[in-house]
């Protein structure tokens, strides 16, 4: 396909969809960052589009797809309802990144569509691990941290009590409505997992880490002050809350690649091609920058999962225990 071709078929696959969504999200109040993370979305998948059909496979037609969006979006000034016209800016960034994996990943996801049942899956998933061992690991032991930390505040008496309540009420307001769909669960707990344990990576992992603490301290409180709101947390937060860990440990990652990058940036010397240099710098932070993707993805697949169960099933069967113990 013509690069044209596929910069404008990106372009009608992700705006018009995306300009819809965001009319509905409009109409039944969406949150702000959940259309940010909805756009961003949108970004990436236009972006490859533009990039893997267009014949010379060549990332810079996923930055100009970008850059047509941000033309676009900030003609129109389409989300300055919420202020954010930093998003526009991202634009080219997250369709870049697109262009770069559609590029890098090309023959292997076609090689690996067509080889589906020979793939080694459990090779793959302990290789995984393995490599990102520190990460899993770092995240879980923080997230089992805030569990204890949280567990103990129901028990305590003055600031910190109180500090946990306010923290949980606050939460729960901003996710959760009345009667949660799965689309909603889905939509919140994946902008919570992409924006926030993922993306705040870069931010030196604080936001990640900030973020993962708080989802800790907020589930063993509530546990604990409201003993019946574990019927809200099981089963689905089983999958929920382990999603969440990987996401952070994808977040933890992105920073070790980010670190990496700027010391391979401020080593680069002058008796070699600096194209040569970058070249090989991206190479070897693909790899890396791959296996977070890797976990992000698999954290979302698994908050699918957990919305299909908290929506049809936990939430349900709660309100029938609860009715079933109030009589």
């Amino acid at each position: 396909m013509k690069p044209i071709l596929a910069i404008i078929s990106a372009l009608l696959v992700t705006v018009i969809p995306f300009l819809v969504l965001f009319d509905i999200g409009l109409l039944y109040h969406i949150r702000i960052m959940n259309l940010i993370f909805l756009f961003i979305i949108f970004m990436i998948i236009g972006g490859g589009i533009s990039t893997w059909f267009s014949n010379e496979n060549r990332i810079r037609y996923s930055v100009y797809y970008g850059l047509i969006i941000l033309l676009l979006f900030g003609t129109i000034q389409l989300l300055n309802v919420v202020n954010s016209y930093y998003i526009y800016l991202l634009a080219p960034i997250f369709a870049g990144f697109a262009g770069i994996i559609a590029k890098n990943e090309k023959d292997n996801i076609k090689n690996g569509l067509n080889n589906i049942s020979n793939i080694n899956y459990k090779s793959f998933f302990v290789n995984l691990y393995k490599r990102n061992k520190l990460f899993l690991n770092a995240s879980i032991l923080i997230f089992l941290a805030s569990l204890i930390v949280g567990s103990v505040g129901p028990f305590l008496s003055g600031s910190f009590h109180n500090f946990m309540m306010n923290l949980t009420l606050h939460y729960f307001s901003e996710i959760r409505g009345d009667n949660p769909t799965t689309f909603a669960i889905f939509l919140n707990n994946s902008t919570l997992a992409f924006l926030y344990l993922y993306i705040g990576g870069i931010g030196f992992g604080i936001f990640s880490t900030l973020q993962l603490i708080q989802i800790g301290l907020i589930t063993s409180f509530i546990s604990v002050q409201y003993p019946y709101s574990i019927l809200f947390l099981l089963p689905h937060g089983i999958f929920e809350l382990s999603a969440y860990v990987i996401a952070t440990a994808a977040g933890f990652k992105l920073l070790s690649i980010t670190i990496s990058m700027i010391r391979d940036f401020i080593a680069l010397q002058d008796d070699i091609p600096i194209n040569d240099q970058v070249d090989e710098i991206l190479d070897v932070n693909y790899l890396k920058f791959k296996d977070s993707l890797i976990l992000i993805v698999i954290a979302i697949f698994i908050l699918f999962i957990a919305a299909i169960i908290e929506a049809n099933i936990t939430v349900p069967l709660a309100h029938y225990i609860l009715s079933l113990i109030s009589h």
